[in-house]
């Protein structure tokens, strides 16, 4: 096994891989950010009070304790990138460590949980645009409202980013930079806005330009703050931090990417980590979370997210640019998203777990057939959702996520016994604490478990087939069935 693993590690971090080695330390941290930080903290921290009423004023303090959590994840991801690193990412770190069955039926739930969120995401981002578009021109924003507005612009959204990838990594990483930019400085400008604006202010502008009272919102809170939301909503904010794992798919396409790519991803939960809690401070500062909560049960949801109450201070035309902002972010997210879709696949192909096409590259270094497979699937998805209103196997990407976790802490756990070669060729300063190592491992398998069931069990009244525990098996199951079938073809060829 250790002859294996050992070869392993060479194909997968050989120079020759073919990909293009043209991503800076910057464009990894870029991939982690424009991943991680998406229209979600503009909307999610407000929203939230309506998901887990009760939550009230902790939010921040939620935040705080998903970074500690999200930390541990990163320290992990950290470990792992000191033995391999390839355009694999995480499903390297599990299938090295855990053996290549475990590590390629996980990771087939989670690539069609990622294709899944792509679609979704397609579905969800010409809502955005077209709230922009309304403040200019309101006759365009209405027509991008509208289902078959939806589907033209998602679809062109998804064969956009489909095609910045085809043109060469080197364009994702100058545009996740671009992004980076425009995140940072959006996100400040709420946060200037909302620490230097209160709640007394903020009445006299709703009840100015939207004719809403304070008083009679704050009355209509549906919740008054509790202990137990703030549990429930610690795995709901708890994945705006999933985003790290697109800077492991990194691994292939960046020169000393051992190094790079485990500091990279604590730099983005430092990073990422500090804007999130400086943003809901600045939110509730501003707002008050029984305004907030009242907005939305009062059917004002629209103003109950940042970007609306912020522009409220905003002259017309930054608000607008704000706007668009954050429309931009939320196109963003698919290029991190599409990259891991397609390395994911990449590395399938290239264990010979998947037809072996699906590896092949152009011209310019990119896998543009696993590129083409994934977005048309996640063009499949956009479409099932725009006449569903639900993204097919979209509840299977949060359940895998917490699989995921569980199984990176058995790999830190058992990767001694399990894969003697892998942890040899570890240089960090972990592997010489065992007890450290443990502790660690067994914190990602308690996180995991512990998400898990808190994602499954408020589905469970949800229809059968969109039960994420159905998903998660459903594509499990495919995930076997295709490692048995080229299983037994590769024994032939294995002993000749």
């Amino acid at each position: 096994m250790a002859e294996t693993l050992a070869s392993d590690l060479q194909r997968h971090q050989s120079p020759n891989e073919g990909l293009a080695k043209d991503l800076t330390w910057l464009s990894v941290i870029g991939l982690g950010v424009s991943s991680e930080v998406g229209a979600g903290v503009f909307y999610l921290t407000a929203q939230v009070q309506g998901v887990v009423p009760g939550i009230g004023p902790h939010v921040p303090l939620v935040l705080i304790v998903d970074a500690i959590l999200a930390a541990v994840l990163a320290v992990t991801y950290w470990f792992f990138s000191h033995s391999i690193a390839g355009a694999g990412g995480e499903y390297l770190f599990v299938s090295r460590s855990l053996g290549p069955q475990v590590g390629f039926v996980i990771h087939v739930v989670s690539w069609f949980g990622a294709t899944a969120s792509i679609g979704f995401l397609a579905y969800t981002a010409p809502s955005f645009i077209a709230q922009a578009l309304m403040l200019v021109q309101k006759g365009a924003g209405l027509w991008m409202s509208s289902t078959i507005g939806t589907l033209v612009t998602g679809l062109f959204l998804i064969w956009l980013a489909w095609g910045i990838h085809v043109r060469g990594i080197k364009h994702v990483g100058t545009l996740v930079k671009i992004a980076m930019v425009v995140i940072f400085l959006a996100a400040l400008s709420v946060i200037i806005i909302g620490f230097t604006h209160n709640g007394t202010e903020l009445a006299q502008k709703l009840a100015t330009h939207d004719q809403l009272s304070a008083s009679y919102l704050s009355a209509h809170a549906t919740a008054h703050p509790s202990w137990l939301a703030f549990f429930e909503a610690l795995p709901v904010l708890y994945f705006a931090y999933a985003g790290l794992r697109s800077a492991t798919y990194a691994g292939g396409e960046t020169p000393n990417a051992k190094m790079v790519v485990g500091r990279s991803i604590l730099i983005v939960l430092a990073l990422v980590a500090v804007l999130y809690v400086s943003f809901a401070l600045a939110l509730y500062h501003m707002a008050p979370w029984p305004v907030v909560a009242g907005l939305i049960s009062t059917g004002h949801k629209s103003l109950a997210n940042a970007t609306a109450l912020a522009g409220l201070f905003l002259p017309n035309w930054l608000a607008v640019t704000l706007s668009f902002g954050v429309a931009f972010i939320v196109f963003k997210t698919m290029l991190p998203g599409m990259m891991g879709q397609s390395r994911m696949l990449l590395a399938f192909a290239k264990d010979g777990w998947v037809p072996k096409p699906l590896a092949q590259l152009s011209p310019r270094k990119t896998p543009v057939t696993a590129l083409t497979v994934g977005a048309l699937l996640s063009s499949l998805i956009l479409i099932q959702t725009a006449l569903t209103g639900t993204a097919f196997g979209l509840a299977s990407s949060v359940l895998a996520g917490a699989i995921v976790h569980a199984a990176l802490g058995l790999g830190l756990i058992f990767m001694p016994t399990l894969a003697p070669a892998l942890f040899a060729a570890n240089k960090s300063w972990l592997v010489h604490y065992a007890g450290l190592r443990i502790l660690l491992g067994s914190l990602m398998v308690l996180i995991g478990g512990g998400l898990g069931i808190l994602v499954v069990i408020p589905e469970i009244k949800n229809p059968w087939y969109f039960n994420p525990l159905f998903q998660v098996l459903l594509f499990a199951g495919i995930g076997v069935v295709l490692f048995r079938h080229y299983a037994k073809r590769e024994v032939p060829s294995t002993s000749s």
